[in-house]
């Protein structure tokens, strides 16, 4: 008996082993150029981005399953356990119903990659819990329908029908008006996503790919592509994008097409042109468009998309981002020679845009390998991510004024729930996603921020700095091995100014053509790098300012 239970543990380890190596199906037409690391590969030492962290890391945890569910077993036709949290979740506004449910998918994109930047096996817990339940509810609709949304059947039966019209944020039927059904299916399935890819939690893959096939056959097979476009309308998201996941970790086809099918032309035609149309829209809708626009060109090779990505990113930053790094005001992008009028304006730019930014930043990077993506994910990350958390609660700002001397308006932990709120769970759970990355034989150091990073053959480099407070950063080698350490040479310092000790002795090094200096060596296990990072005072004006 005891030898049967051996070999039915065995199996059991083996399986899991198999279903962890075996996560991704589908391979991509255009592989990455550098990689960057997984969370768990990344700790962050003591530092403002490790007290944020920590902050949310709590909060996270106290939040109730059951009032995040409350929506998904109401229109499962299931009696709620709790009632929901209130403000965007539950309450009418101005004319239209609630968001409801839109905060689980953030939850579970924040709570797993906390999971993995952490290890903590309470998440796990949680996250056992949380999909049991969802797919009680998804179960009890018997053909993969899960939604949150308000009559949100009733919804897409008006728009199988042609019974529907749409504007922004809204898709219009004959008995209702309701927010962005579709945004809410997107944050719910990249959350599944996440949670299958970083947990390891086959349940959540289940319920996705169940989703999928839902939104797939019951309404994009029978909508024309006219129908689809206008239903684009609405903001989405990145729903392109969630649908080249589940063709990533299924291998099937079809997913890959209905990712074809869910692309705005209106936004990825006129910029894979090379034309600035952004005047005028409202930014966060469209950010996560390219992200998926993207993700689509990896996997099926279609080089329109990746221009529109590049071409987009590239006229945010230039045109339309304000020196924080942060973009648009009122949460519209507007003519660059309006900057100095719209410094007045209380509503600066949006949090989920800056965060949805460097989504789309993080995508270019691996493909790409630039290294003005790490300048702009610096500048956003330091200057508008982080200075928007308040440092005692750890809860972030929907608007960042850029009025000189204004004030901040801090969500509240319960009654809040904006798209911030739920954008905040991800960026405080992935503060160590950007600061390293890797091809075969190179490891880069992107960012100056305490962390420690494992990589292949036992190697470790602890990175310990008082960055932006000191101008100097000092990396520790544990491990014995080969390989090129490359360092980012960041644009506010230039490539004559930087310096580099090794072991105490001063070596020469320039920048390269990809603007990292590069040091080979065979490495021994306690070799100390030491960089000297010189700052200077710069005045940088308002894009097209007048004086």
């Amino acid at each position: 008996m005891k030898n049967v239970l051996a070999l039915f543990y065995c199996f059991l380890v083996f399986s899991g082993v198999c279903a962890q190596e075996n996560k991704t199906k589908a391979s991509p037409a255009n592989r990455d150029k550098i990689s960057l690391f997984s969370l768990q590969d990344v700790r962050l030492l003591d530092s403002d981005f490790k007290h944020i962290m920590d902050l949310n890391h709590e909060y996270l945890l106290s939040l109730e399953p059951d009032k995040l569910l409350s929506w998904f077993r109401r229109e499962a036709g299931l009696t709620p356990k709790a009632q929901p949290y209130p403000f965007w979740e539950s309450e009418w506004m101005g004319g239209h119903g609630p968001l409801p449910g839109h905060i689980m998918g953030f939850y579970l994109s924040g709570i797993s990659m906390m999971y993995d930047s952490t290890g903590d096996a309470a998440i796990l817990e949680r996250l056992n819990y949380i999909l049991k339940e969802l797919a009680i509810c998804q179960q009890a609709g018997g053909d993969g329908y899960l939604l949150p949304t308000i009559n949100g059947r009733a919804v897409f039966e008006n728009v199988v029908h042609g019974n529907f019209e749409t504007s922004n944020p809204f898709i219009d039927t004959p008995h209702d008006k309701t927010w962005e059904p579709v945004y809410v299916m997107n944050k719910i399935m990249l959350g599944l996503y996440q949670v299958y890819m970083r947990c390891n939690l086959p349940q959540a893959k289940d319920i996705l790919v169940k989703m999928a096939d839902w939104f797939g056959y019951s309404i994009l097979d029978k909508l024309s592509h006219e129908d689809i476009q206008k239903l684009l309308v609405c903001e989405h998201g990145s729903i392109n994008e969630s649908f080249v996941d589940v063709y990533e970790i299924t291998g099937e086809k079809r997913y890959l097409k209905w990712a074809q099918m869910l692309n705005d032309e209106d936004m990825w035609v006129p910029m894979s042109e090379g034309r600035d149309i952004l005047q005028g829209w409202h930014a966060n809708t469209q950010i996560p468009k390219f992200t998926g626009f993207e993700s689509v060109y990896r996997y099926d090779g279609n080089e329109k998309f990746t221009k529109a990505a590049r071409f987009f990113w590239k006229t945010v930053v230039d045109k339309h981002t304000w020196v924080m790094g942060g973009n648009s005001t009122g949460e519209h992008f507007f003519a660059p020679e309006e900057f100095e009028r719209r410094i007045e304006h209380n509503g600066g730019p949006e949090s989920c845009n800056s965060v949805n930014m460097l989504r789309l930043t993080e995508r270019l990077f691996c493909d790409y390998g630039e290294v003005e993506k790490v300048d702009y994910y610096e500048n956003v990350l330091f200057n508008h991510i982080l200075a928007n958390y308040d440092p005692d609660q750890g809860m972030c700002v929907y608007y960042t004024s850029m009025k000189p001397g204004h004030y901040k308006v801090y969500g509240t932990p319960y009654d809040s729930f904006w798209c911030c709120t739920g954008t905040g769970f991800e960026q405080t759970s992935k503060f160590g996603q950007m600061i390293y990355a890797h091809t075969d034989e190179a490891l880069y150091v992107n960012m100056f921020i305490p962390s420690v990073v494992s990589w292949k053959e036992n190697i470790q480099v602890r990175q310990e700095t008082s960055f932006p407070d000191e101008s100097s950063t000092h990396l520790t080698i544990s491990g014995d091995s080969e390989f090129d350490l490359k360092v980012r040479c960041p644009y506010w310092v230039g490539t004559s100014s930087l310096t580099v000790m090794i072991n105490g002795k001063r070596q020469k090094v320039k920048a390269g053509a990809d603007g990292y200096i590069s040091i080979n060596r065979h490495w021994k296990d306690g070799d100390r790098v030491d960089i000297d990072l010189p700052m200077k005072v710069e005045a940088v004006p308002l894009n097209q300012a007048s004086h």
